[in-house]
């Protein structure tokens, strides 16, 4: 009886300090310090007998194959609430007592279901717009405070600075420039072409019928080939890599900005940039005036990997906590994000000039596709699109209908 006794004490011991103890998995950098400075010591509060331990994400799928994985994830929208959810990972979201009360607060523009079930919260927002160097468009004898609205003036433009002389330095002068160096990285950069593509077909198509079943990038008024034609003609002004940047000062536009990006402005060449006196912010062109201008919606989801449902209760805890709006608050000034609370939206840190523009353009954004094989997808389109784009090696047309054949030979696999 005293040796059951002691088996017992010595389970109930080892039960309550696997309780005390939970992992959130975030990106690496910014995001590990505001979780340590801000949200552990909050948290701490509501529950003392709790360690919250912050780990970054560079290993995640490492330890999900080893069956070690984190209690609370933040990842991105898209891909990975599905691809995760499809595995089998994660808890769904609606079951908790308070989850209605929780979406009723967030814009339902950011929300989606995996599968009929609510598998993450997203934390925060983020957006792509065009920013241009004002200095470059008067030297080049544009007005800047005119962008182009459409592709047509945008190549004009784009053309017109590039013809500029080179700088004292040596440094020759773009019109445009595109982050072709990450190209590998796949789904990740396609959603930093995706926008333009959108804003061919007007939103109209993405790379995935909404099953996720079957590709629709090919079909004629989907508008690929002409999105690939566009991004050759638009090339010429461009160099080949980002090895000279928009900060450089030698680049007239850049259409892949992104909110999360500003503080790269105060690292420009010579001094720092300021949005509105050397910068302007404008929504990506579209092909004609009166076209709606999209771009694409990302930002950081909160996912709950399943468990015993006491550390799942206190997982839930830690997203209500994230979500509070002073905390919320913080982690989008400190992490350069924008809000998903509708509560924040009309907060005059959101109302300034660099950021009211990325707000108002997130009622024009589209969710990044909500597939797991959307990543594999997108690796053989960007496969395709550089052979044509930076390499001459195909037409858009083969581009497109190559993509399109290798797309559903994976679609298809069991």
């Amino acid at each position: 009886m005293k040796l059951v006794c002691l088996i017992t004490a010595a389970l109930f011991s080892f039960s309550t300090i696997a309780a005390e103890r939970l992992e959130i998995m975030v990106p690496s950098g910014n995001y590990v310090s505001f979780i340590r400075n801000t949200v552990v010591p909050e948290f701490k509060k509501q529950h003392p007998n709790v360690e919250l331990v912050v780990s970054n994400d560079e290993q995640l799928d490492t330890r999900m194959a080893a069956g070690d994985n984190p209690n609370i994830y933040i990842g991105v929208y898209g891909y990975q609430p599905a691809h995760l959810a499809k595995l089998g990972k994660l808890a769904y979201l609606d079951k908790f007592d308070d989850f209605s009360a929780l979406i009723n607060r967030i814009d339902s523009h950011f929300l989606h279901q995996n599968f009929g079930r609510t598998y993450y919260i997203p934390w925060n927002a983020t957006t792509q717009m065009m920013i241009y160097n004002k200095a470059l468009f008067i030297e080049a004898g544009l007005d800047p405070n005119s962008p182009p609205e459409t592709w047509d003036e945008f190549l004009i433009a784009a053309e017109k600075i590039s013809a500029l002389p080179a700088r004292k330095d040596g440094n020759k002068v773009y019109g445009t420039v595109f982050w072709n160096d990450v190209l590998s990285f796949g789904s990740w950069y396609w959603n930093l072409l995706a926008p333009i593509y959108y804003n061919v077909n007007q939103g109209n198509y993405q790379l995935l019928n909404k099953y996720g079943t079957d590709v629709i990038f090919d079909k004629p008024q989907a508008h690929m080939t002409e999105f690939i034609s566009l991004m050759q003609r638009a090339q010429k002004y461009a160099p080949p890599t980002m090895e000279k940047s928009f900060f450089s000062r030698n680049i007239g536009m850049w259409l892949q900005f992104g909110f999360g990006w500003k503080a790269s402005l105060t690292t420009a060449a010579g001094k720092p940039m300021v949005i509105g006196d050397d910068v302007g912010i404008a929504p990506i062109p579209v092909m004609k005036k009166g076209d709606t201008h999209y771009s694409i919606l990302d930002g950081r989801a909160i996912m709950i990997f399943k468990n015993t449902s006491e550390k799942e209760n206190l997982s839930w805890d830690l997203i209500n906590l994230l979500m509070r709006d002073d905390i919320n608050l913080k982690a989008n000034i400190e992490l350069g994000q924008l809000p998903t609370l509708k509560s924040l939206k009309n907060h005059e840190y959101f109302q300034s000039d660099e950021a009211k523009p990325f707000v108002k353009q997130l009622d024009s954004a589209l969710l990044s596709e909500p597939h797991a094989k959307v990543t594999d997808i997108a690796d053989i389109l960007l496969s395709n699109y550089a052979r044509a784009v930076l390499k001459n090696e195909l037409t858009p047309e083969q581009a497109v209908s190559e993509s399109a054949h290798a797309a559903r030979k994976i679609l298809n696999e069991k």
